[in-house]
């Protein structure tokens, strides 16, 4: 893996991991920071492709990585633990180091290992849509196409136009999570909103449908996405998260809502795991009540 110039995350894990060496602080334990903070450094390193300062990580971020390791079927106290490294990283550099934002506080894993974040309703997405349209039509397509495939930010963004057969009414992500392919249907909504794009932007010399601004022949990044995404958002007045994942999550909660069965649902987000997709029903109290009275 390249290291770029402006992740120094590394940097910051081996001055924090020679000041516990100086606190005399076991071998052991020492080893067991170092492979937290490693993870934790991968996981920063592949969201922003490299392109992060450790000052500009943020709770939500931090947010980010403990559903991360959920998904990832961890037990809520190995995730506490890989937590605990993650926050005493954090401490130390806000005390020892001077930095002005600890993105840990505030964040409790004792219950709950992590706060999930909570889902716009179709009527808050449907107005996201419709800034976005107004914002960008770049965002907007790319917005539509997270929404109605319920795709992973790195599968959309690196998505080629080659992979899109609006003839045959259909997309294809190759090597998503885990190495597999998915072919999905598209939606009659998305089938159109590319066609269109596609007819457009068929002679912007970019295999891919979303091209960088800075390199045709690179993919938009993701924290290019994220920033776009803020500002949308803050267009909305939502208050809640707006991110790639938010909208993955609702997708997914959407669809449990018009009684999907999970078994498509996992097909959607490319899971092979039930329990995998079951994180993504984030039902409130209202959507259950027809279902407790069917109970006599």
């Amino acid at each position: 893996m390249i290291i770029h110039s402006d992740f120094d995350l590394p940097k910051y894990s081996k001055k924090f991991l020679q000041h516990l060496k100086r606190k005399y602080y076991s071998e052991e334990t020492i080893i067991g920071y170092e492979n937290d903070i490693k993870k934790f450094s991968s996981f920063i390193y592949d969201l922003y492709d490299g392109h992060i300062l450790t000052e500009e990580i943020s709770k939500d971020d931090i947010l980010e990585y403990l559903d991360f390791l959920g998904n990832q079927d961890y037990k809520p106290n190995s995730i506490s633990r890989y937590f605990y490294g993650v926050k005493a990283f954090f401490k130390y550099l806000v005390i020892e180091l001077n930095f002005k934002v600890d993105p840990t506080i505030g964040i409790s894993t004792r219950n709950v290992y992590v706060p999930l974040p909570e889902i716009l309703d179709m009527e808050e997405i449907a107005l996201v849509l419709a800034t976005a349209k107004k914002f960008s039509e770049f965002y907007y397509v790319l917005i539509s196409l997270l929404y109605y495939t319920g795709s992973r930010i790195t599968a959309a963004r690196t998505l080629l136009k080659e992979n899109v057969d609006i003839k045959n009414n259909k997309i294809y992500f190759p090597r998503i999570k885990g190495g597999r392919d998915l072919h999905l249907p598209l939606h009659p909504k998305l089938q159109k909103i590319l066609a269109e794009y596609l007819q457009k932007t068929k002679d912007n010399g970019s295999d891919y449908l979303f091209p960088s601004p800075v390199s045709r022949n690179m993919p938009i990044s993701g924290v290019e996405i994220r920033i776009k995404l803020k500002k949308i958002g803050a267009q909305c007045n939502i208050t809640k998260r707006l991110t790639p994942h938010v909208i993955r999550h609702c997708t997914a909660t959407h669809l449990t809502l018009l009684g999907v069965d999970q078994h498509y649902i996992a097909t959607l987000l490319g899971h092979t795991d039930s329990r995998s997709t079951a994180r993504y029903q984030h039902l409130k109290v209202d959507d259950l009540r027809s279902a407790m009275k069917k109970l006599k």
